[in-house]
Parts: structure tokens; sequence; C-alpha cells
């Protein structure tokens, strides 16, 4: 179940499903990719505690024409943990821009998708989701303000599983921003984590990395993470 926590907690954001909050956020924005345009997010995860591993690979495409509006994202994420083995969740996922976000202004997006969850040693299953999404840009886009609520349909243990989140990002050059974040789902102690993203080749390639931390049974657990972004 541990690694059906995480994966949820990082599907509030989704990250393959933003223009520009995406990665390292977890926590989603009102932003989607241009038109005719694709992207390719891949990221490694290490979690100190529980000496757990993630890997993850996450494209996602807006039509160029007729659903220009909206994002469609299929990848996924495979876990080994030294405990309970390896387990591995398959994303599927729909974004509509129902605002876009502009300098000073709301934005406003929606998301359905479902996680195809195959726990260690247990059976695979679809757990459908939904997630509403605003964002608020501040200082002429120095600052922007990003929220969630949603809802998955956990079917590997038959419950609804409320969420939220709730993260900003910081300008701190013409190339470099922070980010800052907490986010969490019904029955698990929130998650909060802070980061970098560096635009190696502006709005094309990015690399980024986090630092994060959550309350838990047995210990506080620790998280690193290392990750790029392709825009084309």
């Amino acid at each position: 179940m541990r690694t059906v926590s995480f994966t949820l907690a990082f599907v509030l954001l989704l990250t393959a499903t933003a223009a520009h909050a995406a990665r390292p956020f977890v926590t989603d924005d009102a932003r989607i990719v241009d038109p005719g345009g694709c992207q390719i997010e891949t990221f490694a995860r290490v979690q100190q505690r529980d000496n757990e591993n993630e890997l993850w690979f996450l494209p996602g495409c807006t039509p160029a024409k007729g659903l220009n509006s909206t994002e469609f994202t299929l990848g996924g994420n495979k876990v080994d943990n030294a405990g309970t083995g390896t387990a591995n969740t398959l994303i599927a996922q729909v974004k509509t821009l129902l605002r876009p976000l502009q300098t000073d202004g709301w934005g406003f997006a929606a998301t359905v998708g479902a996680l195809r969850q195959h726990p260690a040693n247990a059976d695979a299953s679809w757990s459908p989701y939904i997630n509403l999404v605003s964002s608020r840009s501040l200082l002429s886009d120095a600052v922007v303000i990003h929220a969630n609520v949603g809802q998955l349909r956990d079917r590997t243990i038959l419950r609804n599983r409320y969420t939220w989140g709730l993260g900003a990002e910081i300008a701190l050059g013409a190339k470099l921003y922070g980010i800052a974040e907490s986010y969490n789902q019904a029955a698990e102690k929130p998650s909060s984590q802070v980061g970098l993203r560096y635009w190696i080749t502006p709005n094309r390639v990015q690399i980024d990395s986090t630092v994060g931390t959550q309350a838990a049974p047995g210990g506080r657990r620790t998280w690193t993470s290392i990750g790029m972004r392709f825009l084309f």
C-alpha cells in the first residue's frame, strides 16, 4: 500500500501535464503543452528510509487542431523496494484547460484519468480519479500559486481517497526557478518538498531536483529526486 500512496501523491500533479509548472511539482497547474506540441518527463526518486527507488517516464501531447485545449498523457513508473519487491503503475490521463493562465490573472483546469496499479505480490487494478486545478499569477509571473482538490477511487482497497495540493513556483533568475509545496490524500500524513528547476534551453530542455519529507509510522520518510524534461 505504500507504493500506491506515493503513486497517488504524484498524480495530484501528474508532472507530464503542465507546460511550465510540471516537474518537479506534484501539485498540478492550469497550463498544458502548446497546441501541436509534446513533452517527455523522466525522473528518478530515492526513498532513503525505505530503501526504495522509483523511475518515472511520462510523455504527453496536445493536438494541433480540434482538441487543442486538451492534453493527453500516457506513461507510468516502476518502484523497487528492498522489503516488498517491485511494483509498477500505468497512468492514462486527459487534462482540459478551462481558463488559460495569464500574467497576474487566474487559470483553471480539470483532469480525469486512471491508474493501473500493480503492487508487488498483488493483482493489478484500474483506479479512476478526477482533479480540479487553479493557478494564480502574481508580480508579473515572478510568483505563481497552484491549488488542487481531487478524488481517487482506489480499487486496491475499495475506498475513495480525497486529495489536495498547494504549491508555489518562484522565479530566481532568467532560467532558474524554486518550488515549494505540500500535498496529501485521505488516510495519509501530508508530504512537503522543495526543489529547483533550471532551463538548459528555455522552454525546450529542463533539469530539476527536489528534497521532500513525510511523517509516517516508524519514523519520518525522506526522499530526493532528479529529473529532465523535454518539450518539442
